[in-house]
């Protein structure tokens, strides 16, 4: 059904092109091909001889309405200074040197050799004889290599590729259709999207990092020298060693990106700040992708199923989500379980791409899910279309709450009782019965879902009943689906068959995204749609489930360069804690789960939102009022949960050394115009290491070239049960001019700081528990005694994957094929959240072992927690999902600017690639609706202004029929340069701190590695537009 995605285009257009590019040296279409060939690796070859140009083709490429695309500034490779600008072609010249350069193609055809040509095959050089010869050697190569993109695709990672290479250049990328066949279900084939068709386009882009260089004017102004590695190296590790001794080592900061996926690159740069004892921010929740909604109400963010398991739904919500633009390679598994007689429902702001194919499409202004979710459970609960058995074992609905707000523990009715022990109400024998705490299943006791009991307390009698009664209350008064209508914006006969469509579904599954917590209230929104799915029963079975997180660690990243002996006397260290909570009757996933929790209280990771809130005095924007009506000022909030240990505390010292790996932070952080202006002028340096210019590289004082994909042996960090395959990457070609793999840079960037320190003099200092640390054997620690020196990229890649738990293979078993199907979840606590079995050929269920074999939650009443008593809830009025409005973000204007993850770009990493350029509208664009583009005079294609009280940025307008009036959504990870202004749209989001997200000291409700920390919303953020 599916033909495999190659790299060319069309046998039309190839053949043009390649008659262009041999006949004239300055065709623009042809630019990034020639630019791609136009590498020292390549000076010599013949072949590029006759396909090169000059240096000014590799130019931005002429878009339709006259205005050229906007690439990236190319990185110069010379060793005088360079002034990166951009090179403009207009529309007219274009055509006029494409006109051309066609007509000179095809006059110059021809069949069969002149003497001319004959005299150069005599000589041995190569003959051309017409396109056609031309284009067959296109489909020829010197080998093929099995190859993946190390990058972070998240939900479709990743894809085995065959990588053809002819003379050390990559000539084609074609996906590997070898998935191995399901039972009863469609295979994964072929796998694969547009951007890794193009990967290669990555690779050559003339906006390639190559050599180390240090900037020589003002952060930004895009001034560069070229130096040496030494140079690099040496003045990073003088740097580092000024920063250890004073301030401290606090003072080195280490800001790891979304695009960083590479095991070896996270090990090399992690070992760098963890022997200094640096400081690593954890922007997951930064970025909004913590899955909080699913945290407070499951005790974990992780869980998915594999995406063949969809095949096997009956209904299949895309709600928060785009599957068709950020999941291409398992699109087709919903579109198969359609055809299959599942139904497809689509809920989104836009008529997406998604909601195309859907067989409901439900419209719902921004912000306003939450409501619509409950609309539904009122809706189940009212019909009695809800699994009653299901929720009296599994979850917290059954428990008994008072009238004050909080549950009904054991401290409030015994002097020694727990305030972990709770109570349902018997309907058998009308009294209160203690919540089992090793188990689910309650017994003889059938916990009533109704009523209410006067109970006496140590405090004097108090009123109780179950918490499903205090829910159906409020959904009766809030949320009947005429409500839900008009506070969602939506027509109230979609509504009303999604309602029917959910509580008839007997296999309801829901599409995995990261959308939902990029909203102010994505917490509620994501808490309500949870009760959609657990009301029905719909987890744990096939075809049924709510993906939250999808995420699969890479266990043999925590077991690098350990022996058997280190591994035994680390759990022997955790044994007594573990012996301790194993006897006071938890699981261990409860008390792994404690540990991660643990660990963050002391661990040198914190809050990357709460660090630059400090350190870029953000306070003008995230604690602002932005008409939120909150009951008290939001610094109170931070203050309180500073002062009881809720959140950490970053440090005070300012950072001195800014380490960005795969990190993109300018274009990335939500008003990071106060980085640029507040932060970044009192740090001493930043360095950035990337294959590719991007906006932070243009505020970087030194820029290290990694190598891409293609160009070393490497394994992704983390990938997903989504696709249940772990995928190696292998070099098929050598680095890239002076690139060079990550693991080299680190491993050479820590001889250097042990050969400075030793010639400094400075050999020790002191860390921040106020501890001696060494320099002088900073090498000898970083390699574990010289074992994984420079050169052992490779090796390292090895002992991460044959260390690996749930992994049937070894990296050199895997190098023919390039995957393997996993076997399990392994033991890391963050895997543990996906619960279930992997089976050969099986679909994979969705926290299947919850069912299959039913053990305590990892949360504060051992069940899926709906009721949250915190005090921090308890004031703001979120013990319940609910639905509250989003905060007017950036002041009271008409529109709201929505985002989402692109089609034609894994975050910012293709962005400024031409041939996926070509597909778009060449720069970055707005999607305007048409009611709101005609009512301000605006037409497709204008530059228009969009602006708020924060800020403004210039975009083009692409008017659309399919946007919601009132919405404006510009799709996201374009970088700054590419906005007619330079200025991206980051500016003017002031992302208001949620306070909600502030709350600790309860159980499961404490930071733990990416989750339940503070965020940084932008999905709805007022705005008004014009031409500009």
């Amino acid at each position: 059904m599916y033909s495999p995605v190659v790299s060319e285009s069309s046998k039309l257009s190839k053949k043009v092109s390649l008659l262009c590019v041999i006949t004239s040296k300055n065709t623009s279409r042809n630019a990034p091909r020639i630019a791609a060939l136009d590498s020292e690796q390549a000076e010599n070859h013949p072949r590029i001889k006759r396909l090169r140009g000059p240096p000014e083709v590799a130019a931005p490429i002429a878009r339709g309405n006259g205005r050229s695309a906007r690439q990236a500034p190319t990185a110069g490779a010379n060793g005088e200074e360079r002034q990166l600008n951009h090179v403009q072609i207009s529309r007219r010249g274009f055509l006029k040197l494409t006109g051309a350069s066609l007509a000179l193609c095809l006059t110059s055809l021809r069949t069969v050799a002149t003497p001319a040509q004959a005299a150069d095959a005599e000589a041995g050089t190569r003959v051309y004889r017409g396109w056609q010869e031309l284009y067959r050697q296109r489909f020829t190569w010197d080998r093929r290599v099995r190859c993946t993109h190390v990058v972070n695709c998240w939900y479709q990672r990743n894809c085995a590729w065959d990588v053809f290479v002819k003379d050390g250049i990559v000539v084609r990328e074609e996906q590997a259709g070898e998935y191995p066949p399901g039972n009863d279900v469609p295979d994964f084939n072929p796998r694969g999207c547009q951007k890794g068709a193009c990967y290669s386009s990555v690779v050559h882009s003339p906006a390639r990092l190559r050599y180390p260089l240090r900037r020589v004017g003002p952060r930004g102004s895009r001034k560069w020298k070229r130096i040496s590695w030494d140079q690099a190296l040496d003045e990073i590790a003088d740097r580092l060693i000024d920063a250890v001794s004073d301030p401290g080592p606090e003072s080195i900061v280490l800001d790891i990106g979304g695009s960083l996926a590479s095991s070896t690159w996270r090990l090399g740069i992690r070992r760098i700040v963890d022997l200094l004892d640096g400081i690593e921010l954890d922007t997951n929740t930064e970025l909004d992708d913590g899955q909080g909604g699913a945290s407070i109400t499951f005790g974990t963010p992780i869980s998915s199923r594999s995406s063949d398991d969809l095949f096997r739904s009956d209904v299949i919500l895309i709600w928060g989500a785009n599957p068709v633009y950020t999941q291409i390679p398992n699109a087709h598994f919903i579109n198969e379980a359609r055809y299959h007689g599942a139904t497809i429902v689509t809920i989104a702001p836009d008529y997406s791409a998604s909601a195309i194919h859907a067989d409901l499409f439900v419209p719902v202004r921004p912000g306003t899910d939450a409501a619509l979710a409950l609309g539904i459970a009122r809706h189940m609960l009212a019909t009695g279309r809800f699994d009653a058995d299901f929720v009296r074992a599994q979850t917290d609905l059954p428990l008994l709450v008072r009238e004050d707000g909080r549950f009904l523990r054991g401290s409030d009715l015994k002097k020694d009782g727990g305030d972990d022990v709770f109570y349902a109400l018997d309907e058998a024998t009308g009294k209160i019965a203690e919540a089992p705490r090793d188990r689910l299943d309650w017994g003889k006791v059938r916990p009533a879902l109704s009523g209410a009991i006067r109970v006496r307390t140590l405090d004097g009698e108090v009123t109780v009943r179950p918490v499903l009664d205090v829910l159906r209350e409020r959904l009766d008064r809030d949320y009947r689906l005429e409500q839900v209508a008009a506070v969602c914006g939506a027509p109230l006969g979609a509504v009303k068959r999604l309602a029917e469509i959910v509580s008839n579904s007997s296999r309801l599954g829901g599409i995995a995204g990261s959308c939902i917590p990029k909203f102010y209230h994505g917490d509620l929104i994501m808490r309500a749609q949870i009760l959609v799915f657990v009301l029905g029963g719909h987890l744990g079975r096939a075809g049924a489930g709510y993906d939250t997180c999808p995420f699969l660690r890479v266990d043999g990243l925590d077991r690098f360069g350990s022996s058997q002996i280190d591994g035994i006397l680390g759990k022997l260290r955790l044994a007594p804690k573990i012996i301790r909570r194993r006897l006071a009757g938890e699981t261990t996933e409860r008390v792994l789960y404690d540990l991660l929790r643990d660990y963050m209280e002391t661990a040198n990771v914190v809050s990357s939102v709460l660090y630059w809130r400090r350190h870029a005095r953000m306070q003008d924007r995230t604690d602002a009022d932005w008409g939120r009506k909150l009951p008290r000022p939001v610094a109170d909030y931070v203050e309180e949960s500073f002062a009881k240990g809720w959140q950490r505390q970053p440090p005070e010292t300012p950072p001195r050394v800014l380490f960005l790996a795969g990190s993109n932070l300018v274009r990335r952080l939500r008003s990071s115009d106060l980085l640029l202006e507040r932060t970044f002028p009192g740090v001493d340096l930043i360095v950035t290491t990337e294959v590719r210019m991007t906006t932070s590289c243009l505020y970087s004082d030194i820029l290290l070239p990694g190598a891409t994909s293609y160009e070393k042996d490497d394994v992704p960090n983390w990938f997903t049960l989504l696709s249940p395959f772990l995928h190696i990457t292998q070099q098929a070609i050598p680095p890239l001019a002076e690139a060079k793999p990550e693991w080299t840079i680190h491993a050479l960037l820590a001889s250097a700081i042990e050969r400075r320190a030793r010639a400094r003099g400075i050999v020790a200092y002191k860390d921040r528990s106020g501890k001696t640390r060494r320099l002088d054997d900073f090498y000898d620690r970083f390699t574990v005694g010289g074992k994984y020196g420079p050169d052992a990229q490779s090796r390292v890649a090895q002992e991460i994957v044959d260390k690996t738990s749930f992994v049937p293979a070894t990296f050199e078993e895997l190098r023919p094929k390039g995957f393997a199907r996993v076997n399990g979840i392994g033991g890391h606590p963050i895997n543990l959240g996906n619960a279930t079995d992997v089976r050969p050929g099986e679909p994979v269920v969705n926290r299947e072992w919850r069912r299959t074999k039913p053990s305590p939650w990892p949360t504060l009443t051992r069940r899926i927690q709906f009721y949250i008593d915190h005090p921090l809830y308890l004031e703001l009025g979120e013990e319940l999902p609910t639905h509250k409005e989003p905060p007017a973000s950036g002041g009271s204007f008409p529109l709201i600017l929505t985002s989402g993850h692109t089609r034609w770009s894994i975050h910012a990493g293709w962005r400024n690639v031409a041939p996926l350029l070509h597909l778009q509208r060449g720069e970055a664009a707005a999607f305007v609706a048409r009611t709101d583009a005609l009512r301000r005079g605006i037409a497709d294609g204008d530059e228009i202004r969009v602006f708020n009280d924060v800020g403004e940025f210039r975009v083009q307008a692409k008017v659309s029929s399919a946007v919601r009036p009132g919405t404006v959504i510009l799709y996201h990870a374009w970088e700054d340069y590419q906005f007619p202004s330079g200025r991206g749209y980051r500016n003017l989001l002031p992302s208001p701190l949620n306070p909600a997200e502030l709350a600790g000291g309860y159980n499961h409700l404490r930071p733990v590695p990416a989750s339940l920390q503070p965020g940084q919303s932008d999905r709805e953020t007022r705005v008004d537009i014009s031409r500009a």
